[in-house]
């Protein structure tokens, strides 16, 4: 009987801890969905083209980082537990895992853990996953922009979040503009401190205002 479980984490960081505290395997999911554009084939040659483009980084690298496309393609597993924080960040890298995971039919049990990503401690586990509706969530809210009726396990804030950060006249393009005349190392800062709900790096934080202010 196949009992194998493996972890998936939302990043090195935790990937590292969870590595050091269990005996279990444990995988990173390296992506940041919530910025740039997708197509519907996950992993597929034109996703990864597309997605290395987005993530200024070249396919060598991007492949070199997909160890979960890896780890499920060479191994049969029969449950999942997926470690991921709630911030936009986190979830736009959840939906584009829970949709490879329809993708691929996984038929195993999936556990999502929902974690502090400072602390590490877990906020809400053992949440049972029904796999079935992602991949369209996916495509609606990654691929088309348009925001879902449902959305199940993936936290409705966040989404609302995703499309507020995209927007010309969203709360964090707002302050960008509002202190234009800052400078940029400070404003970076200012950002971050305004964002965690979000979840931006300072290298989205800082592409953000040249976007806005060139």
């Amino acid at each position: 009987m196949n009992n194998k479980i493996l972890n998936i984490t939302g990043g090195d960081y935790f990937n590292n801890y969870l590595l050091q505290k269990t005996n279990t395997p444990s995988v990173a999911f390296c992506e940041a969905m919530m910025d740039g554009n997708t197509v519907s084939e996950i992993y597929s040659e034109d996703f990864i083209k597309l997605r290395s483009q987005e993530l200024n980084v070249s396919k060598t690298d991007y492949i070199a980082k997909m160890s979960v496309y890896r780890t499920l393609n060479e191994n049969c597993f029969c449950k999942l537990h997926l470690w991921f924080g709630k911030d936009t960040f986190c979830q736009m890298n959840l939906l584009t895992l829970l949709a490879y995971l329809e993708q691929i039919k996984f038929s195993g049990k999936v556990i999502l853990n929902y974690i502090d990503d400072e602390s590490f401690e877990t906020i809400e586990p053992n949440i049972d996953v029904k796999l079935g509706i992602y991949k369209k969530l996916y495509e609606d809210i990654l691929i088309h922009k348009q925001m879902p009726d449902k959305t199940d396990v993936l936290i409705d804030k966040a989404i609302n979040l995703y499309f507020d950060y995209h927007s010309d006249t969203g709360t964090l393009a707002q302050l960008v503009r509002n202190n234009a005349g800052m400078e940029k190392i400070r404003l970076v800062s200012l950002l971050l401190e305004n964002s965690k709900e979000y979840g931006l790096s300072d290298l989205q934080a800082e592409k953000l205002i040249n976007s806005i202010c060139g």
